[in-house]
C-alpha cells in the first residue's frame, strides 16, 4: 500500500514477512500482551476532588464501551488511510499511539513504497478481557478474532498483489485512556487460523 510522495522521506522499516497485508505481516511481530481475566461491573463510583465535592467516574461498563469504539475506530481509520497507502493519514493518531502507531506507518509507508493499496474490510469482533484499575479504569486489554478475508491488497494499477492466504487470526489489544481518550498502544495479530 505505498507510493513515496517527493520531498517527504518514508519512515525507516524492518523487514518482516508478508500477509494478506504487509501491515499484518508487521503486526505479527508486536509485543504479546499478557491478558487477565474479564472484568465486570455496572455500578457508577464516584472520586472525591480536591475542592471537597465529588465528580462521577466513569463506570467500568461505560469504560469498556469507550475502549471498544476505540479500538473499532482505529481499524476503520486504518482502513481508510489503507485505501491510498497514506502513512501520514492525521486519523492513525487519533486511536493509536505508541507502538501500534508506530507498526501502522510503517505498514503504510512501506506499501505506498511498493505501490500497494488495500480494498475492502476486516471483519472484528473485539471483547474486554480486563480493565484496571476496577475503580475508573485507564488501562483496558481486547482479545478479537480479526478476519483479514475481505482485506486484500492491490498494485496501484489495479491487479493483486502478491497476498499470503487470509482468514482469521487471534488478535489482542492493550488500550490506555489518556485525559478521557482512550487509544490502542499495544497490538498483538497471529497467525492465520489462530481463532
Amino acid at each position: 500500500m505505498l507510493f513515496r510522495q517527493p520531498h517527504k522521506p518514508v519512515p525507516e522499516i524492518k523487514h518482516t514477512a508478508g500477509s494478506s497485508a504487509r501491515l499484518i505481516g508487521l503486526l505479527l511481530v508486536a509485543a504479546s500482551v499478557a491478558l487477565v481475566g474479564c472484568a465486570s461491573g455496572t455500578s457508577s463510583t464516584t472520586t472525591t476532588v480536591a475542592t471537597g465535592g465529588s465528580v462521577p467516574s466513569p463506570s467500568p461498563t461505560a469504560a469498556a464501551e469507550a475502549a471498544l469504539n476505540a479500538y473499532r475506530a482505529m481499524w476503520a481509520d486504518l482502513v481508510d488511510a489503507a485505501r491510498t497507502s497514506n502513512f501520514e493519514s492525521s486519523l492513525l493518531s487519533e486511536h493509536a499511539s505508541g507502538s501500534t502507531l508506530s507498526l501502522l506507518v510503517q505498514g503504510l509507508a512501506r506499501d505506498q513504497e511498493q505501490h500497494i493499496v488495500t480494498r475492502g474490510s476486516p471483519i472484528i469482533d473485539p471483547k474486554i478481557t480486563s480493565l484496571s484499575p476496577t475503580h475508573n479504569p485507564k488501562r483496558a486489554s481486547i482479545a478479537d478474532c480479526f478476519d483479514d478475508s475481505h482485506w486484500i491488497e492491490y498494485k496501484n494499477h489495479g491487479g493483486l498483489a502478491k497476498n499470503t492466504a487470509p482468514g482469521r487470526r487471534a488478535t489482542k489489544a492493550m488500550l490506555t485512556n489518556v485525559d478521557g481518550t482512550w487509544k490502542v498502544t499495544q497490538l498483538t495479530i497471529e497467525a492465520t487460523g489462530t481463532c
